[in-house]
């Protein structure tokens, strides 16, 4: 019996290349957790790629070929964290404008929390080199699930007609950044008095933009 592999060798070669893509994608996964590590750990100044590639437990040499240089390992691992920001699973509806829109800071405060140092060395790095942060300006979290929410309330009539829910959302989204920033970062204030900052905005917000109640006469 002939091989069927050496009778279709467009199939073999279709196989092999998939089976070198999914390869150098479990890679690229391993080299840019280790490079979210490091960077975490020692700063981005301090961190090598021979630190990185040793974390992953890869070769060197795939750094460069993969990512090119540490700065753009750096950018992608930043991708990589906006990625995970947008597809994290929505928290539950809530009732009120000014409940969904607490939610919604406190569940962006809490994801930047848990890579905090992380943040902290990105930050550095856009004082220190405006092009990070340009390159960065070209990937924004989306926040599709939180528009369509703030939308549905305003056709209940819970929200004003005359607001522009796709220029508020930014504006809200800001706040996170915000307070991450400001109060986390550089003040090292806790999380729950960061949570107190975003519910007192939220309620003053929310006065601004909800509908107010009839008075009755």
């Amino acid at each position: 019996m002939q091989n069927t592999m050496v009778k279709n060798p467009k199939k073999r070669f279709a196989t092999s290349a998939k089976i070198k893509k999914r390869s150098r994608e479990k890679s690229s996964q391993r080299i840019l957790q280790a490079a979210l590590e490091i960077f975490s750990e020692v700063g981005y100044d301090a961190a090598t790629t021979k630190m990185i590639s040793k974390r992953a437990g890869l070769n060197e040499s795939l750094i460069q070929r993969y990512f090119t240089s540490k700065s753009n390992l750096l950018v992608e691992v930043t991708y990589s964290c906006i990625d995970a920001l947008s597809n994290e699973k929505p928290y539950p509806f809530a009732d009120t404008p000014q409940e969904e829109i607490y939610r919604f800071l406190v569940n962006k405060l809490e994801s930047f929390n848990k890579n905090i140092r992380f943040f902290r060395v990105i930050l550095s790095r856009i004082l220190l080199d405006s092009r990070t942060g340009l390159e960065l300006q070209k990937r924004k979290p989306s926040d599709l699930f939180f528009a369509e929410r703030l939308t549905l309330f305003q056709k209940k009539g819970l929200i004003r007609s005359d607001l522009n829910i796709d220029e508020l959302v930014p504006l809200i989204t800001h706040q996170a950044f915000a307070i991450t920033i400001v109060e986390l970062i550089l003040s090292h204030k806790s999380l729950e008095y960061c949570k107190k900052q975003l519910l007192a905005f939220s309620k003053n917000l929310t006065r601004g933009i909800a509908i107010p109640p009839r008075k009755h006469p």
